[in-house]
């Protein structure tokens, strides 16, 4: 009954749930996961990484809602609490009895050609949920796959509450603008003040530091902001988070110099604003 009832107002558009209710629903347990799988059971070949799965079929299969501290690859190292998220994910994975169900929102494959799902264990328990609380993960949002990003929210908030995870490590809990540099590309949680905004074909947040914020157009609607809402955000402390890419930027022969790093913001859960340094 009040798996079926979070379900539907997760499902409904424009729903907001008040947060006392959420937290009497979070209460019970395993019946408060979000959303709903489908579909047959999938047996899992492997756990790739803390939010990354290897089907039995071959396919590839990245969760919804959170991303996973990278594990090491090749010459790149791991990210901290990279090695926990992806244990913590298998041990999901295990107490599955190495089966899960998916469940898709509009788009179901990304350009590498994985499967965008959220997984839940036989019993509706879901993987994102489960490592959110934990701390393992951070939740994430990315249009138009955005449906259950509120629901996610709040059991991530439970961890940062508790200081779990990488709710208790630096280079996750609100890492310094100023103190990124090229060596800290990927994606991160950062906090920083913003010194100029620009409101063209995207917005631009440059922040004190090397690292500047962009919103596409595309994606104005997600967020809700006027022109007015975006320049007013100068001088105050933003929360960020995102993949931060080293910036190319062609030579136009402007004087004006450029900020070598960049993260694109696709939805209001990647940015907010901070009431403390």
């Amino acid at each position: 009954m009040i798996q079926r009832l979070l379900a539907l107002l997760v499902k409904t558009p424009g729903m907001k749930i008040p947060g006392v209710f959420l937290c009497l629903l979070f209460s019970l347990g395993s019946l408060a996961d979000c959303g709903h799988p489908t579909g047959a059971l999938l047996k899992v070949k492997r756990v790739s990484d803390g939010d990354t799965l290897k089907l039995e079929d071959g396919r590839s299969v990245r969760v919804l809602g959170i991303n996973a501290p990278e594990i090491a690859r090749g010459q790149k190292p791991a990210q901290p609490l990279g090695r926990e998220a992806h244990s913590a994910a298998q041990a999901f994975i295990q107490r599955a009895g190495g089966r899960v169900r998916l469940g898709f929102e509009r788009a179901r494959a990304d350009h590498y050609g994985r499967l965008l799902a959220h997984v839940y264990d036989s019993q509706g328990r879901s993987l994102a949920a489960d490592l959110l609380q934990r701390g393992m993960v951070l939740q994430i949002a990315v249009p138009p796959n955005a449906a259950q990003s509120q629901c996610l929210l709040a059991f991530e908030q439970r961890a940062q509450a508790q200081a779990l995870g990488v709710w208790r490590n630096r280079y996750w809990n609100a890492y310094p603008v100023k103190s990124l540099s090229a060596r800290d590309s990927g994606f991160r949680h950062l906090r920083g003040r913003v010194a100029r905004v620009d409101v063209n074909s995207s917005v631009w947040i440059e922040f004190e530091g090397n690292l500047v914020a962009r919103i596409a157009k595309r994606d104005w609607a997600q967020f809700g902001y006027r022109k007015q809402d975006w320049l007013a955000l100068k001088g105050q402390w933003l929360d960020v988070r995102g993949w931060v890419r080293v910036r190319e930027v062609r030579q136009t022969g402007k004087a004006r110099s450029f900020k070598p790093l960049i993260v694109q913001l696709r939805s209001p859960a990647a940015m907010q604003v901070s009431a403390s340094r």
